[in-house]
Parts: structure tokens; C-alpha cells; sequence
């Protein structure tokens, strides 16, 4: 078992939750993805309450664009930092490494020999970068992006980098996440080291295969175990183990109960692990309502399908249909939703189910496909943007979650949040949520080894909406009771936003509390093994 320590005792509550002074360097991976999900999600919440703890906050990344044909231009340092500049945003914008070829390149790729040559010339460079992944990033190998520098930038206007209101600064190390996977994968899995003098601690968002040099404190951040038991990954499962292993050479912070657990008992080797610090977090909800939702977003009276991304003939009305928010990916188990779905018959009363996920270019895709094209009241949307999905959220009927395994759950902590009623599969961090605050009031937790169990459980979240609506315009006249059933709706949406901003707030103190107490506490320890050291040598 991992120690678990408490914070020192020399520090008050309130300074415990302070990293005022502490220069801290978070990792950019998941926000690097063309999708922002799941961990994407967890990690602006830790940026945000690093920020709101008082800590400096960084943002490593390892979109390092080339910069070849600026130096051979001779442009002035200030012109060639901005250009540098625009290009790291513009990969964090985009989820992908910008493509920087000239005219004249892209022009010589169209002819087959040499477009041949150059496709055997990327692969050959994949491969050496393959068999002789990097080791070390000093400080040489960093490119330091202060973002107090830039002004008035277009990026930092877009929707999708709103997480930079709360950086500092970004370091950009080519690559850097990649190569530490490659070495993870090799035998016998050398660490990737970094030194990062000027820092005084590392939060990991997601288990890596690093050891921070010449910092006080490392903390990584443990999700899941999901590649290890459950064979339907895209992870390579020896290099997710040992970034699993590297964790236990820092600070942890995990996202469950049910994740610290297998963690511990499947992970950790007590006989050889160091004392260090962890805690399980519950982390904030991903919704983010402006200031005017209550009189604007509260009021809307339908989604139209060129917001939402499709081509579905009809509006999508408030109220009137299922929401799934995920990947699409065998674990998150969208095949038996929509089975159930279908078996349920609720889309005779004109509810229909909205999927936000991707399809990918796999068989469980092409099945999902398969049966949306057979059920003209399945809405495919696609990713979509964060304005869409909290509008999504905000009218949904209830939303669905019928994972074979998770982490955490975000959007069944979305839904509750909310007081949207959410159905949702057994598993053990769902049963976690549903225990927080009266979670266990809109959480229905319903197996997944029968279809005909989610299809009554549809069944019973339409009906209860349904006689909440005639409730609500009862002993009204004919003539007002859709008026009277409008002004009903537009009351339970207000009361959704103003339960989740109450909900988000208590879990974002939490939150950041958790966080800035697993950092003292790591920084604690590291000071005692420093000086046991210390006594150990004069001795």
C-alpha cells in the first residue's frame, strides 16, 4: 500500500490549499487531441485550480514546429518569436502538429516518385525515432513561450484554447510525450528524464513515463487501469503498465475510488515503494453556463440541426430526446443504447436519441452506422463544440451512460450536477457518483446484461417527464396549457443552471483543495528525505 500522507501539521486549512510562489508545470497531452474529452476536461480543471491556489502555472507541450525556413529568411528574433508563437497555438488549436510545407514541396508531392520517396523518408525517420527514442530533455532542448508576451492574439480568442486564461506560460520539448511512450514500451523501459530547473514541481494529467529532475515535488494523475482489463484498447498495454509503475515514484492523484484501488492491489509493490502522497479527487463538472444562460439559454426553443452539425430534417426540440456524450468505442457500449433504444418503443412518442461521438473507421463504427441509418429518429451529431454540448445538456430528457467500465464518468457528473436524470451502467465510479451530495435522487444505475432492463428504464424517465408537463398546466384551460407548459419548461431549465453553478463551485473548492494538499504534503515529504539523507551522509 502506498502511504498516504496527511498535510503537516505546521500548516493551517487555509494555508494548506495555497501554492502561492510555486512555479508549476502541468502536461499538455490530452489537451493536444483533435477531441477534447474526458481527460482533456480533468486537465483544464487543474490548471484552473492550480490558478485559483495561487500557483504559477505552465503548460508543457511537445508541439514544437519547425522553424527552418524563418532562420534561412534571416527575420528579425522579435518577428521569428511571434511566428513561433503562432505556429504552437495554431497545433493546440488544431489538435495536430502544424504542416509547414512550402508551396513549392507540396507541389513536388504530387509527383508519384517523389511523393514515393517522401512518404519512405517519414517512415524511415518513424522507424529511428522508434528504436532510439530520446532520453533526456535538458534545458537546451526547451523552448520557453511566455504568453504575457503576446498581444492581442487571435488564438487566444478561440474557444478551444480558453484554457490559456489560466497559464502563464507554455514549454515546448519536441515530442516529448511520444518519445517517453517509445522508451516505455522497450525492454527494460528506461524513464525519460527531464530536467526542468526554475520549476518547483511537475502535475502530471495523465500516467507518464518520467523522471522530473531539480524540481520539489512530481504528482501524476492515475484515470484508469481500463488497458489492462478490458482488451478493445488502441494502448499498448506493457508501455500503459510501466507509465502505471512510474507513478509510484511521486505524489498521485486519482480520479476514483474504484481506480486507486485496482491501483494499489494490481500496481504498487509495497515492499519497494517510497512514501508519498495521494488522494482521490472528484473533479469539476465540464459545463461552463455565461452569465445570461438563465435568461438567454434557459429560453430557447429549439436546436437546429445546422447548430448541432447534422443534416436531420427536423428541429431538435427541448426536452424531447436522449443524450449519449462519448467516444464511440466498444467499452462506452453505444450498440446496446441503441438497442435498447429501439426496444424501448418511446420513439413512437417522438423522443428521439442524440449521439455526440465520433464514428472512427473501425467494425463497432460501422455498426453503429449500420443501425443509425435504419432509425430516422437517431441523431448522429458528431464531435461538437462546448456551446453545442451545454446546450445538449441543459434540454435533454436524460442522458445515457452505459460504459462497460470507467474511470470516472463525466458525463453521468454532468447530468446530476444538472438534476437531468442520467441512466447509467453499474460500474464502480458510477456508483461513486451517484453517492455524492443527492446524486442517488437522478442516478439510476441499471445493468447492462439486458437490453429490456434500459428499455423500461427509458420507458420510466419519459413517462415521469411527460406527467410532470400535464402536472405542471393542470386545471389550466385548453387554450393556455401549451403556454402554461412553456413557461414550466423554461423554470425547470433556470433551475438546472443555477443547481449546476451551486454544485460546480462546492466541487471546484474541493477540488483544488485536494490538489494543493497532495502538493504540500509530497513537498513535505521530499524535505525529510532530504535531510534523513543529509544526516545519513555525515553520519
Amino acid at each position: 500500500m502506498s502511504t498516504q500522507a496527511s498535510t503537516p501539521s505546521t500548516l493551517s486549512t487555509a494555508a494548506a490549499t495555497r501554492l502561492d510562489g510555486l512555479r508549476v508545470l502541468v502536461t499538455a497531452i490530452d489537451l493536444e487531441q483533435s477531441e477534447h474529452r474526458g481527460i482533456a476536461v480533468y486537465s483544464k480543471g487543474v490548471l484552473k485550480a492550480l490558478r485559483q491556489a495561487g500557483a504559477e502555472v505552465w503548460l508543457l507541450t511537445q508541439f514544437d514546429p519547425t522553424m527552418a525556413d524563418v532562420r534561412a529568411s534571416g527575420l528579425p528574433s522579435n518577428t521569428a518569436n511571434m511566428i513561433f508563437s503562432a505556429r504552437v497555438l495554431e497545433s493546440l488549436n488544431s489538435g495536430k502538429q502544424t504542416d509547414l510545407a512550402s508551396k513549392q514541396q507540396q507541389f513536388l508531392k504530387q509527383i508519384p516518385l517523389l511523393g514515393l520517396l517522401k512518404k519512405l523518408q517519414i517512415q524511415i525517420n518513424e522507424l529511428v525515432g522508434t528504436l532510439f527514442p530520446r532520453r533526456r530533455f535538458d534545458q537546451r532542448s526547451l523552448k520557453v513561450l511566455p504568453l504575457q508576451e503576446i498581444f492581442d492574439n487571435p488564438y487566444l480568442q478561440s474557444e478551444r484554447l480558453s484554457y490559456l486564461q489560466e497559464v502563464d506560460g507554455l514549454i515546448c520539448a519536441n515530442n516529448i510525450f511520444l518519445h517517453s511512450f517509445r522508451l516505455a514500451q522497450r525492454r527494460p523501459g528506461p524513464v525519460l528524464q527531464l530536467d526542468l530547473r526554475g520549476f518547483d514541481g511537475v502535475v502530471t494529467t495523465c500516467p507518464l513515463n518520467i523522471d522530473v529532475r531539480n524540481v520539489g515535488f512530481l504528482v501524476q494523475s492515475i484515470h484508469d487501469l481500463i488497458p489492462l482489463e478490458y482488451v478493445q484498447t488502441s494502448d499498448h498495454v506493457i508501455g500503459f503498465t510501466r507509465r502505471l509503475r512510474a507513478c509510484a515514484n511521486g505524489g498521485r492523484l486519482f480520479v476514483s475510488e474504484s481506480t486507486r484501488h485496482k491501483y494499489e492491489t494490481t500496481i504498487l509493490q509495497p515492499a519497494s515503494a517510497q512514501p508519498h502522497a495521494s488522494c482521490v479527487v472528484t473533479q469539476s463538472p465540464s459545463l461552463a453556463f455565461p452569465a445570461d444562460s438563465c435568461d438567454w439559454e434557459a429560453r430557447i426553443p429549439e436546436l437546429s440541426p445546422s447548430t448541432l452539425g447534422g443534416k436531420h430534417p427536423h428541429p431538435l426540440k427541448p426536452f424531447s430526446y436522449l443524450l449519449f456524450n462519448s467516444s464511440v468505442e466498444p467499452r462506452k457500449n453505444l450498440l446496446f443504447a441503441l438497442k435498447a433504444f429501439i426496444e424501448s418503443g418511446i420513439e413512437s412518442k417522438g423522443i428521439k436519441l442524440c449521439i455526440t461521438g465520433k464514428l472512427k473507421a473501425d467494425r463497432y463504427s460501422a455498426n453503429v452506422k449500420g443501425l443509425v441509418n435504419n432509425h430516422p429518429d437517431v441523431l448522429l451529431t458528431g464531435y461538437v463544440d462546448e456551446a453545442t454540448k451545454r446546450q445538449l445538456f441543459l434540454n435533454a430528457l436524460a442522458v445515457v451512460s452505459p460504459s462497460l467500465v470507467e474511470g470516472f464518468g463525466i458525463p453521468v457528473l454532468d447530468a446530476a450536477c444538472l438534476g437531468l436524470p442520467v441512466i447509467a451502467s453499474p460500474s464502480e465510479s458510477h456508483r461513486e457518483i451517484q453517492q455524492l451530495h443527492d446524486f442517488n435522487e437522478h442516478v439510476l444505475l441499471c445493468s447492462t446484461l439486458e437490453t429490456s432492463d434500459w428499455a423500461s428504464a427509458m420507458r420510466l424517465v419519459v413517462g415521469r417527464m411527460v406527467r410532470q408537463r400535464l402536472e405542471a398546466s393542470e386545471g389550466r384551460p385548453e387554450h393556455l396549457r401549451s403556454q402554461q407548459q412553456s413557461l414550466w419548461l423554461d423554470e425547470l431549465r433556470q433551475q438546472r443552471i443555477r443547481r449546476y453553478r451551486q454544485l460546480q463551485q462546492t466541487l471546484d473548492e474541493a477540488f483544488q483543495a485536494s490538489i494543493s494538499q497532495v502538493i504540500h504534503s509530497e513537498m513535505a515529504l521530499g524535505s525529510q528525505g532530504e535531510a534523513t539523507a543529509a544526516i545519513s551522509s555525515r553520519s
